[in-house]
């Protein structure tokens, strides 16, 4: 008993640990952010397994759903990593599955986490953690300084660096905070305190002005309504959250510093001062009022009844009222799903990055974006384009000047990068993913039952975000995304079989992983150490930074276009150009290593040569002003 105790504290730490970097760390998008967060993540899920193979930790087990979820997402990682041999850009594939190794190790954490605790004991600490997120969000509009570039982007955004990622964490922390607050074997106290992290979440998530975001927090909370069985006293919890959440986005949207682009430090901190009252007011009375209700038996199960019915019925009433008023106001059924349609597919931007944006129904470029994805899967149906090599087909099948790294769609970008394959496997992790789900909330018991329910639905609203948005991209989300799912997939451990053998392959293993994180992230930090010696005119080390960036990644042409800026400083143009060729060899669809390459050419004064290169370079991407420039000069 006691060595199960042992077992569930190191678990219980260690999760907690994971869980707070990646949501308070994991947010960007490049290496600096990343790393930390995928090593700690090797660090931890490598451990759990080599604990486990040394006897100090029970063996979790997984029933045939959990196992098949394991094995698909696997070989989807497996086969991302194999698409570096084939990849329009390798050394983008090559980082897309380190990330996908990091996600991998949240799945090992996330099944020792169900297997050795419970799932309340799972729920109630991502609770804890979500509610933390949600707090220092806020706190961000109360203390500027906590945001980095605050002053230009009003949008809601930190901890994790990107709006619609901070929504998809509000949504579910909502649907903890309703499981909380509905949770009668908890105390008063705590049922409270779920109340006001549904208020807190509420009131983020308008502030991140993320549509997509929104909607799924209230199919979230919909779905956490008809499934929960406690339909009354969630619609009363959420009742009270939106009635305190209301005057707070009231006094937000009335105040220039809290919720307006481009405002001076100053402005921010006097509105924010005025903005943390309200704030606080509105949460502590939200936690009273709960507090004191629960002291309340409550009306007659009929009247319950009625009140649902009523409220579903307004609701109802409601929606269609304001669906019959547009529809009117467009000319009829047909003009308003035709306006609606031209508004989603239209290559337009959304109206503003502020408060504006919400009730807009533009894809913001994604219909566009997901018609580049299926075109490049159509030009490599099989094996695809390469893992995380979005950003170069986005380039190459562009019709407008807008570059964007993902399309914004994870299956979608799954079909592109790594063809029918990759999409299959993906597809098929997703399925087992949600057969696991299923099975773990109608075998639960109990106070199980509801936990595992408000996981589910959780993990659930990150698969309809992945639809239109770059989860994939964000370890806050993603990293959350499979732990949840992994500790659904758990089922009881048993007793651990000792295998120093295996316990020391699985080490070499997650040392390797490591290896292989911190390669393309040294490589960037050498390249970037190449060009400040440029510009301090120290080509010797300049050229020698370069050649060590590039054997810490052959497969990476910025280290190659460091190389030959070196060498042409230092006077070496026949070396330059050698390496500017290579950059054209390893990447001959990359518009940017023939621009280099032109570019040299143009400089060295070899005309002819220029034109050809610069040429190739607007063929492949015809919206690169530089190059069209230069090409116009050369030829």
């Amino acid at each position: 008993m006691n060595r199960r105790l042992n077992a569930s504290a190191v678990v219980l730490a260690a999760a907690a640990g994971l869980l707070a970097a990646a949501l308070f760390f994991g947010g960007g998008t490049d290496d600096v952010d990343f790393l930390p967060v995928a090593l700690a993540a090797l660090f931890v899920g490598g451990g759990l397994v080599v604990a486990t193979l040394a006897g100090l930790l029970p063996r979790p087990g997984l029933d045939g759903a959990g196992w098949a979820f394991v094995g698909l997402l696997a070989g989807f990682v497996l086969w991302s990593g194999l698409s570096v041999w084939w990849s329009l850009a390798p050394d983008l594939s090559w980082n897309l599955f380190n990330r996908e190794l990091a996600y991998l190790a949240f799945v090992v954490a996330g099944v020792y986490a169900g297997a050795l605790l419970s799932r309340r004991t799972v729920a109630t600490g991502l609770a804890v953690a979500l509610g933390a997120v949600v707090t220092w969000a806020l706190a961000g509009k109360v203390f500027p300084a906590l945001v980095t570039d605050g002053e230009r982007v009003s949008r809601l955004r930190s901890p994790v660096g990107y709006w619609n990622a901070l929504a998809l964490l509000c949504a579910a922390g909502t649907v903890l905070g309703l499981w909380l607050a509905t949770d009668r074997t908890r105390s008063r106290g705590t049922r409270a305190a779920g109340a006001v992290l549904v208020y807190g979440s509420m009131v983020a998530v308008v502030l991140t002005y993320s549509r997509s975001g929104i909607v799924i927090m209230a199919l979230g909370a919909l779905a956490w309504v008809l499934l929960r069985g406690a339909a009354f006293e969630s619609i009363g919890i959420l009742a009270l959250a939106a009635a305190a959440a209301a005057p707070v986005l009231v006094c937000a949207f009335l105040s220039p510093g809290i919720t307006d682009d481009g405002q001076p430090y100053p402005i921010r901190v006097d509105d924010g001062a005025v903005f943390a009252p309200v704030v606080l007011v509105a949460g502590a009375a939200v936690g009273v009022a709960t507090y004191l209700l629960l002291d309340w038996s409550g009306p007659s199960a009929r009247t319950r009844k009625a009140a649902i019915r009523a409220t579903a019925g307004l609701l109802v009433l409601g929606a269609c009222s304001v669906l019959a008023v547009s529809m009117v106001r467009a000319g009829g059924p047909g003009e308003w799903i035709d306006a609606r349609w031209h508004d989603f597919t239209s290559a337009t931007d959304v109206p503003s990055q502020e408060s504006g944006r919400i009730g807009s129904l533009s894809s913001n470029h994604r219909w566009t974006w997901w018609n580049e994805a299926w075109s490049s899967f159509e030009d490599a149906p099989g094996w695809g384009r390469g893992a995380g090599t979005f950003p170069l087909v986005n380039v190459l099948e562009r019709s407008e000047p807008i570059f964007v790294t993902q399309p914004h769609n994870l299956f979608l970008q799954a079909l592109s990068d790594t063809g029918i394959v990759g999409f299959l496997l993906l597809a098929g992790a997703a399925v087992a993913a949600v057969l696991a789900a299923v099975r773990t909330v109608r075998r639960a018991e109990g106070a199980e039952r509801p936990a595992a329910l408000a996981l589910s639905i959780a993990a659930a609203a990150y698969l309809v975000q992945s639809l239109v948005d770059v989860d994939w991209d964000f370890v806050a989300v993603s990293g959350f995304l499979f732990f949840v799912v992994g500790a659904l997939a758990a089922r009881p451990a048993a007793a651990a079989k000792v295998a120093p053998a295996w316990a020391l392959g699985v080490a070499a293993a997650a040392c390797v992983a490591a290896t292989s994180l911190l390669l393309p992230w040294l490589s960037a930090e050498k390249t970037l150490d190449a060009y400040a010696a440029m510009d301090r005119r120290a080509y010797e080390t300049a050229a020698a930074e370069a050649h060590s960036a590039h054997s810490l990644n052959t497969l990476a042409v910025d280290p190659l276009f460091a190389l030959g800026e070196a060498e042409t400083l230092r006077g070496n143009l026949d070396e330059a150009e050698v390496w500017y060729a290579r950059a054209v060899r390893e990447q001959p669809k990359n518009p940017s290593a023939w621009f280099y390459l032109g570019d040299f050419e143009l400089q060295a004064g070899n005309n002819k040569a220029a034109c050809v290169f610069l040429t190739r370079a607007t063929q492949l991407d015809p919206f690169d002003r530089p190059a069209a420039a230069e090409r116009e000069q050369a030829c």
